[in-house]
């Protein structure tokens, strides 16, 4: 019965968004319009910031459109969502460019008009978790009810990654030709490599947080369990008892759950001056900057802290499950830049060895990035509107969030 439920509610949402392009696509498209859409976070931040401040530097004329909206947990809030779903497939029929950075479910429900780009600056960097086209044989699929009602990833114009390595992986999890798909860089990580904006991001969080400033800081950032935001969660065991004993007042651990987990490890009260939550704070970037070693597992965070030329450790105890339900791109025990352990106290045993490989990291970095100059933003940009002409004269911008 709730099965039937679920598709009678899926069915009506995918026909509500169809009607609505069907109705919309008929209004003239607007020219000077983009539209940054993701449901990954409230606010512009990552690839998002990073592009639209390269193309107001440009002063172009656009206009923007801002649909930044997490996707809601209780039934009132999906209900909403689903009308910014409908305002979001009137936005998709009527822009120049449509800028998503993940699984955009509005993008997929109809055939595209001509004259809107769709522009998939999707979120990770690298090519590491298989998802989309490339997990059809395993549970993290979408099940056989949804593939057919709708054709998920259809519709990409062009996909930006971080390197030629990623683009077969990319080509087959969209189900597109990898001709479309470009290897110019992620436009975040330019921050990472911005001497002026290390230091700032170093002086901003010193100044919070002065006692940091002569300790080692160690970032745990795994990814989810679970197949997607309503079923996730972290369930590995923390001692930090154990990580104050061991490795004494001198270390920080800073933790960085994914943003889809709701059940975060609590922090007694007798660590929170040694064990802090940064799950919140807006911007990984900057903590990965001030950090000594990452502690992950299957998250994509890799590829960027390989940019910094740190030492990461990677914490799994369910590989051979999770390689059943999802799998990866490259074998898991070859590829990853550092050490495999299945428990957080041969992570501080480690640690305390203190032999870190940073070669192999150096070469992990160059095969997953072509470039490594900060630049590319700008190549992205240039890329997109390679015939683009700025106008003589510059209609007044609007922002509508």
């Amino acid at each position: 019965m709730k099965q039937k439920i679920r598709l009678i509610q899926r069915r009506t949402v995918h026909y509500l968004l169809v009607m609505t392009y069907w109705l919309t696509r008929r209004l003239p498209i607007d020219k000077q319009k983009v539209v940054f859409a993701t449901y990954r976070s409230d606010k512009l931040v990552d690839n998002f910031r990073a592009v639209y401040d390269e193309l107001e530097s440009r002063d172009l004329g656009f206009s923007y459109v801002f649909l930044l909206k997490r996707f809601p947990q209780g039934l009132f809030g999906q209900i909403k969502y689903v009308f910014h779903m409908m305002r979001a497939t009137y936005e998709l029929a009527t822009a120049r460019y449509f800028i998503i950075d993940d699984y955009y479910y509005p993008v997929y429900v109809s055939s595209l008009r001509q004259g809107t780009e769709v522009i998939q600056l999707w979120h990770a960097c690298g090519a590491f978790k298989k998802f989309g086209y490339s997990v059809l044989d395993k549970s993290y699929s979408p099940d056989d009810d949804y593939l057919k009602m709708v054709q998920i990833h259809r519709n990409y114009s062009k996909v930006y990654v971080s390197g030629t390595a990623c683009i077969e992986p990319y080509a087959e999890a969209f189900g597109m030709d990898a001709a479309r798909v470009h290897p110019l860089g992620v436009p975040r990580t330019d921050q990472l490599l911005n001497p002026a904006r290390q230091a700032h991001v170093e002086q901003k969080l010193y100044a919070d947080h002065p006692e940091w400033r002569s300790k080692k800081i160690i970032l745990l950032a795994p990814t989810f369990r679970g197949n997607g935001q309503t079923t996730a969660h972290y369930d590995e065991e923390l001692d930090f008892e154990q990580f104050r004993q061991e490795l004494g007042s001198e270390y920080i651990l800073l933790l960085r759950m994914h943003p889809f987990v709701l059940n975060r490890p609590v922090v007694p009260a007798e660590f929170s001056d040694q064990i802090i939550d940064m799950t919140d704070y807006p911007d990984i970037n900057d903590l990965m900057q001030i950090s000594d070693i990452l502690v992950t597992d299957y998250s994509s965070v890799i590829f960027e802290f390989a940019l910094l030329k740190k030492p990461i450790i990677f914490l799994v105890n369910d590989l051979t499950s999770y390689k059943e339900e999802r799998d990866f791109y490259f074998p898991y025990e070859s590829f990853v830049p550092g050490p495999i352990v299945s428990s957080f106290n041969e992570v501080i045993a480690w640690v305390k060895q203190g032999q870190f490989e940073s070669e192999k990291i150096e070469e992990f970095a160059r095969q997953f990035f072509t470039y490594q100059d900060g630049q590319a933003t700008k190549r992205i940009v240039d890329h997109l509107l390679d015939h683009v002409q700025s106008p003589a004269v510059s209609p007044e911008k609007t922002t509508i969030v």
